[in-house]
């Protein structure tokens, strides 16, 4: 992300050891650690080759009877930042943790993809590709699904006992920390027993990844009908994303223990998410008192939650969820004219939504769900200034205290609490007046309600929106989509920003492409996106006027 202190070498978090430097403390049984009541299958396939990104693909099966609106995802991670290992130890770290060698886990329900740089900048034949980066293989993304869905299927009759297994392992780890049995449900309506010979060991579905500083998480739970999205954006470092990756997910569904999600309690959900995140910033800090590095080094996190209908977003940073919406033409004018002819009002009618779709190309408009938190929205820098009185300059150069662009952040300690900034090295250490945070962990929290207008969700790091605004993301998604529906759209914006990274630093893009991680962040960002289509509308083509008429 674009938020790195300006001070600090690429990753403190990667630098040799040091016998000398303090020595990260061992988990302690009797701390609060994160914990997990919802089984995620612990057999994976073989971790993707390196590449300079990864995409990775799932569509539901079309004769799953389901309450969810969704039909398919499509995630693109590309990285800029050099990869470096991180320093949290892996005591503290869970057992579905990335390993430092790999950059993607799945379970066998996703189908993934390293990317490659193209020989040539044209576009090949195959839709598929748009030309400057070639996936690892040449199936179409119907291939892929159909793989897939074989390796699924064949999946539960070899491996009945799958569940059985993993519900053993996470009850040894919950046990060690609060002796919560294995069998909870997973958030207060799931209250049928545990019956693990009956249980589907296909019905979680999850893939993680890494690109540069990025982290990318996605679970599907067929028998809970819950989606959950994670994005955290790192910066100085991979320690912060490495953590929520580990951990946030299942402290979410610690804290939903209790809601009845029937009963349509929108804002304890929103509660809940802001309680694990917090817990998390707390535990995460913690580790800072006896390793001081890790309180320079921080995350943004965009989460989201998909249960039925009801979307449930929460954000700290420049992350952000936009959502594809159909426009609605404003007839207001029409249908006030009650006294004329029904026929006549309808033929009217008719002409003002003709007339409307000639003029928007795709009819879809892009509205952000979540809030930036940055210098460069005012209400944030008004907010910072007014909890720093006695600072004179607590924004400089168009940061906080000159460091980060982000207002709010997970981690980075030294920037909340004073005796942080005092711990890390004196290179590193801001002009701290106060006690008063200058940075928080405080999300922002929104639930919306998807309806028949809503077409897709693209979910992404900030590095997306470096290049293109939400108007633009939109249009482009919905476009190439129309003229390709086989083809993969996160894949395409990935390549869209590779060009437009390279037309800005006047270099040619295979040239761009060709440099190594850490050298490509002179031009681009590290990248994370995740398009959801929403009742497989991605599918199609510009919606027609069909619905609208039989309306009428």
């Amino acid at each position: 992300m674009g938020n790195t202190v300006v001070k600090l070498t690429p990753c403190l978090a990667g630098r040799e050891a040091d016998e000398s430097a303090p020595q990260p403390r061992e988990a302690d049984e009797s701390a609060p650690q994160p914990r997990s009541q919802w089984p995620v299958p612990v057999t994976t396939v073989a971790p993707d080759e390196e590449g300079i990104g990864q995409t990775i693909i799932f569509k539901r099966d079309s004769d799953t009877t389901t309450s969810m609106p969704f039909q398919a995802i499509h995630c693109v991670s590309m990285g800029a930042n050099q990869l470096t290992p991180s320093s949290i130890p892996s005591s503290i770290m869970n057992e579905y943790s990335l390993s430092s060698s790999s950059s993607f886990d799945r379970s066998s329900s996703f189908s993934s993809f390293a990317l490659h740089p193209s020989s040539s900048s044209f576009s090949s034949s195959d839709p598929s590709y748009s030309g400057i980066l070639v996936r690892s293989d040449s199936k179409t993304i119907f291939q892929e699904i159909q793989a897939a869905r074989d390796r699924r299927i064949q999946e539960k009759k070899e491996n009945p006992s799958l569940l059985r297994r993993f519900t053993s392992a996470v009850s040894t780890r919950i046990k060690k920390y609060k002796g919560l049995s294995a069998c909870a449900s997973v958030a207060g309506t799931f209250q049928k027993p545990c019956d693990e010979g009956k249980s589907d060991p296909g019905a979680v579905h999850w893939a993680q990844g890494k690109a540069g500083e990025d982290r990318v998480h996605v679970v599907y739970s067929e028998e809970h009908q819950l989606l959950f999205v994670g994005i955290y954006d790192g910066f100085n470092g991979p320690d912060a994303p490495d953590f929520l990756l580990a951990n946030l997910y299942q402290d979410i569904l610690f804290e939903l223990e209790g809601i009845q999600w029937e009963q349509q309690q929108h804002q304890l959900v929103l509660d809940a998410m802001s309680s694990a995140l917090k817990r998390a910033d707390e535990e995460y800090l913690s580790m800072a008192d006896t390793n001081p590095e890790l309180a320079v080094v921080g995350s943004c996190v965009l989460v989201m939650l998909m249960k039925g209908e009801d979307l449930y977003l929460m954000n700290v940073g420049d992350s952000r969820a936009v959502l594809a919406q159909k426009a609605e033409p404003d007839l207001s004018g029409v249908l006030g004219r009650a006294d004329e002819d029904l026929e006549r009002l309808k033929v009217e009618i008719m002409r003002q939504l003709e007339a409307y779709e000639r003029d928007n190309l795709s009819g879809l408009v892009a509205i952000q769900l979540t809030m930036d938190h940055s210098t460069a929205v005012y209400q944030e820098v008004r907010r910072i200034r007014s909890e720093h009185l006695d600072d004179p300059c607590p924004i400089s150069k168009g940061r906080v205290k000159g460091t980060l662009k982000v207002t709010r952040a997970f981690g980075a300690g030294f920037l909340k609490q004073p005796k942080y900034n005092r711990a890390i090295l004196e290179v590193y250490k801001v002009d701290y007046i106060g006690t008063s945070p200058y940075i928080s962990c405080n999300p922002y929290l929104r639930h919306h309600k998807v309806d028949k207008r809503d077409r897709f969700l693209i979910l992404s790091s900030d590095g997306l929106y470096d290049h293109f605004r939400n108007d633009e993301v939109v249009t482009q998604v919905e476009m190439f989509t129309s003229m390709h529906p086989e083809a993969d759209p996160a894949h395409h914006l990935a390549e869209l920003i590779l060009r437009s990274a390279a037309l800005k630093a006047g270099k040619d893009v295979n040239d761009l492409i060709g440099l190594p991680q850490g050298e490509r962040r002179k031009y681009h960002d590290d990248v994370s996106i995740v398009i959801i289509s929403l009742d497989g509308k991605i599918w199609r083509s510009t919606p027609c006027l069909d619905e609208r008429n039989n309306d009428l």
